[in-house]
């Protein structure tokens, strides 16, 4: 089993899924390179520990206001563009990371956004 990817709304499905030449344009080229690659990796992993485990992607919550939102960095932490979702399903408890990425296998996207603005 995949991942499930729904988006909050139309218009961010359309932006990382159907139309490259308007993300490029509002994230410019190699951020919506990436967050496209971001989006195949996503839909071809089995849960969040899949993703989790390639580091660069620096799966982590977020706190304050935030809190329930999870995010990973675009391109790396020398890029400040985040994708923030939150996971729809997960059985376990959040006290074993790795068990909690696991049970993660449908998420919903919230934004596409740079992490200070």
């Amino acid at each position: 089993m995949k991942i499930e990817l729904k988006y909050k709304t139309q218009k961010l499905k359309k932006l990382c899924t159907d139309n490259f030449k308007k993300a490029r344009k509002n994230w410019g080229d190699e951020t919506a390179e990436a967050l496209y690659a971001l989006i195949d990796l996503l839909k071809a992993s089995s849960n969040l520990q899949d993703v989790n485990a390639m580091q660069i992607y620096n799966l982590h919550s977020l706190k304050g206001n935030r809190a329930g939102e999870y995010a990973l960095d675009i391109k790396g932490r020398s890029n400040s563009y985040r994708l923030v979702f939150i996971p729809l399903n997960n059985e376990v408890t959040k006290e074993n990371l790795v068990m909690f990425y696991k049970s993660i296998s449908i998420i919903r996207i919230e934004e596409v956004s740079k992490h200070y603005e």
